[in-house]
């Protein structure tokens, strides 16, 4: 006890500056309470002892500021620094903002915010969005202009077609959509031997575009395209441009014929049509109505009747399936369904293909093997066929037994007037493709037909 007044006494009376580590200690507290300049009230020293503070400026501060190799402070400022430390006081124009003004703003952040943002991942272009970009740049950023040349091996003038000329525009607008086709009345024939059927048939020619110019030397009618506008384009745009997965690089334009009908009836002239007429219902595969129309251009029918909900006949799809026989069989639709009495016969028989059902004898219609079926029982046949999933819809099936009951009412009642055609399979197969099923029951009808005319 007697050695603690003694610290504090000592403490009191020297003038001896004593410096800590850790200003909480109790040597450091003993001394702010004790300390004669410590003992005046906030904000006032006396005077004699501690001189008024004058303002100082923070670049002042810096360079007043003793080094810290010094190794004693004077009791001032001693005794302001550890008011400001303590918020003991506020010294007279002195402010914390100040004081931070020279400090860096990095070092003020905490440690969290300090640390290294992470750049943004680089994306890396696929191949697809790469051969999208190279096609925007080649059809928007063309700066070429298209030009004129000509072809001393071919005897042929052509034009180098740019993606800035207006001509490419409407070409491809032409190739690409249908109802521009039918607004311009134009055609569109891609491949060498679909534009030779075209040619052949009495189309009238308005334009090829190619890849290569080599390609024409396999046209037969070299000659005259000397008067036909030939455009060469990239390989890039005709494959954008074709229907197919691998373009053949030649595409004819054509005029549609102001009558098909006597163009399609010049170009049969040779042969001689079976009284059969061929009804289309929901045929909605391009490919498979091409080949349809194909075969019923084989067997030489007379007309080609699409309901509506069949692809178009003049699809490119279509066109490529039919192999030219768009232009030798007439082709009508599509059609609505209560358009179909205006192509039909009074004294017709019905023939349905249809295998879903077997037995079905729904609606009057008796079922049959496709050849055991009496096609010469009238003057004309009506074959009616669907699609592959769904075949013959119930109100065609409907529609076709109002028109077989109209028909015994005009002219003398006959029996079996409708037929449901069954082709017999084998080893757990459901049906056929469209086209071949059709293809065998027309062949059996050209049989049945040609053998009663022989015959007679």
């Amino acid at each position: 006890m007697i050695r603690t007044w003694k610290v504090m006494r000592f403490c009191a009376q020297t003038s001896v500056q004593i410096r800590f580590n850790r200003q909480f200690g109790v040597a450091s507290c003993l001394q702010q309470k004790v300390a004669q300049p410590l003992c005046a009230p906030r904000g006032a020293r006396v005077s004699e002892k501690t001189p008024e503070v004058p303002s100082i400026t923070p670049d002042e501060r810096v360079q007043k500021q003793p080094a810290t190799t010094e190794p004693e402070r004077s009791t001032t400022e001693w005794g302001a620094e550890d008011e400001l430390l303590n918020n003991r006081k506020s010294i007279p124009n002195l402010k914390v903002s100040e004081l931070l003004k020279d400090v860096p703003r990095t070092k003020l952040r905490p440690e969290r915010e300090r640390k290294a943002v992470k750049p943004a991942p680089v994306h890396r272009k696929t191949a697809i969005e790469k051969d999208t970009l190279q096609i925007l740049q080649h059809r928007y950023q063309d700066p070429n202009e298209s030009e004129e040349r000509y072809d001393k091996a071919l005897k042929v003038r052509y034009t180098i077609l740019q993606s800035n000329d207006v001509r490419h525009r409407d070409l491809m607008m032409l190739i690409g959509s249908r109802k521009n086709r039918e607004r311009e009345r134009m055609l569109v024939l891609e491949g060498r031997r679909l534009i030779m059927d075209g040619y052949n048939a009495g189309l009238r020619l308005e334009a090829i575009v190619t890849s290569d110019l080599k390609l024409l030397a396999d046209l037969a009618f070299k000659p005259k395209l000397k008067g036909c506008p030939i455009f060469l384009v990239k390989r890039q745009t005709m494959m954008e441009w074709s229907s197919l997965t691998t373009s053949p690089g030649l595409i004819g334009v054509f005029g549609e014929p102001s009558n098909m009908s006597e163009l399609v009836t010049r170009n049969a002239a040779g042969s001689k049509r079976l009284p059969v007429t061929v009804v289309c219902d929901n045929i909605r595969e391009p490919n498979n109505l091409g080949s349809i129309i194909r075969t019923c251009a084989a067997v030489s029918v007379r007309e080609v009747i699409l309901l509506k909900g069949c692809a178009h006949p003049w699809d490119l799809k279509c066109l490529r399936g039919g192999a030219g026989a768009h232009f030798r069989v007439p082709i009508y639709g599509p059609i609505e369904t209560y358009q179909l009495p205006e192509h039909m016969r009074p004294s017709s028989i019905f023939v349905v293909a249809d295998n879903k059902k077997p037995n079905d004898e729904r609606n009057g219609f008796r079922w049959k093997h496709y050849d055991r079926i009496d096609y010469a029982s009238g003057d004309h046949v009506v074959l009616v066929i669907g699609g592959e999933t769904y075949g013959v819809s119930d109100d065609i099936r409907s529609f076709i037994h109002q028109l077989a009951q109209d028909g015994e009412q005009q002219q003398q009642p006959q029996q079996d007037r409708k037929f449901l055609a069954h082709i017999p399979l084998a080893n757990g197969v459901e049906s056929l493709n469209t086209a071949s099923a059709l293809s065998v029951i027309l062949y059996e009808m050209r049989r049945a037909l040609m053998q009663l005319e022989d015959t007679t």
